[in-house]
């Protein structure tokens, strides 16, 4: 398992326009679908008491919706008819919520440094509508392909052809992923360090007749770094030390280990869509 290091390259988050490129640094497990919301609170209450006493100055915060109204947001993950990106490790997708965003993603499998990069387009207008009310119809789908064919911008199509050759002519939707997220921050010294999440994950093979599909379930805990992170919390030991401390709190209340593969990967082994 690589041991989170943040890179020293280039920054955490930037953007430009409607581009961004986010480097996520962070660690995710694998939680069980028997364990209740209710366990997962108990943890995470406890956590709250004693995280200050592990790491000094750290701090966990919730919003006020996030344990009575968990979002939903929505992905569709695109791949080429032989499931190039799936092998590879990669992820073209779209994500979405119906009251907050919609933007195509282009992310690059970890790295020895626990480090995926994530290669970010936000939609707005009438392309950001359409994926918000249908993420697989053929609107949205034309959307992306639309995006993915553009040249006079930054986009992750751009990153996705240099890396693979692949272009929006290739690909069509593979799985749709809909997940409910439980989400919570870290503060060191009131200063945002860590957005992390529990995951509620339902998939389902797209390439499937509508009539034979089959929704499948996993969860999982993401414990990343906030992407819009101030140079000097990067900098900081605390901040991995934060990593560090809460899977291995999770690893000791709940017996659960980390995991490599992207949710992609995970919901294609649910789906029995075979990597090789």
């Amino acid at each position: 398992m690589p041991t989170p290091q943040i890179p020293t390259e280039e920054p955490i988050y930037s953007r430009t326009g409607d581009f961004a490129v986010f480097n996520q640094l962070g660690v995710k497990l694998a939680f069980s679908d028997d364990t209740s919301d209710e366990d997962y609170y108990a943890w995470l209450d406890d956590m709250h008491v004693r995280i200050g006493d592990l790491v000094p100055g750290a701090e966990i915060a919730e919003k006020s919706y996030a344990r009575t109204e968990p979002r939903l947001n929505t992905g569709i993950y695109y791949d080429t008819e032989d499931y190039r990106l799936l092998k590879a490790g990669a992820v073209l997708r779209t994500t979405c919520n119906i009251k907050t965003h919609a933007f195509c993603a282009f992310k690059l499998s970890e790295d020895e440094n626990a480090v995926r990069r994530d290669h970010r387009y936000v939609f707005e207008g009438e392309d950001k509508a359409n994926i918000q009310r249908a993420p697989s119809s053929p609107e949205a789908v034309a959307a992306v392909k639309r995006l993915l064919a553009r040249t006079d911008i930054e986009h992750p199509g751009v990153h996705l052809r240099e890396k693979f050759g692949v272009t929006g002519d290739d690909l069509a939707p593979a799985i749709g992923l809909e997940q409910y997220r439980h989400p919570f921050f870290v503060w060191l010294d009131k200063r945002d360090a860590l957005r992390c999440s529990m995951d509620r994950v339902t998939v389902y093979d797209l390439r499937l007749p509508e009539d034979q599909r089959v929704r499948k379930t996993y969860s999982e805990i993401e414990l990343p770094v906030y992407p819009h992170l101030e140079d000097e919390v990067a900098r900081d030991p605390r901040l991995i030390q934060l990593i560090e401390t809460l899977t291995a709190s999770l690893r000791e209340r709940f017996g659960i280990e980390s995991v490599l593969e992207s949710k992609y990967q995970r919901g294609a082994d649910t789906l029995g869509i075979p990597k090789g």
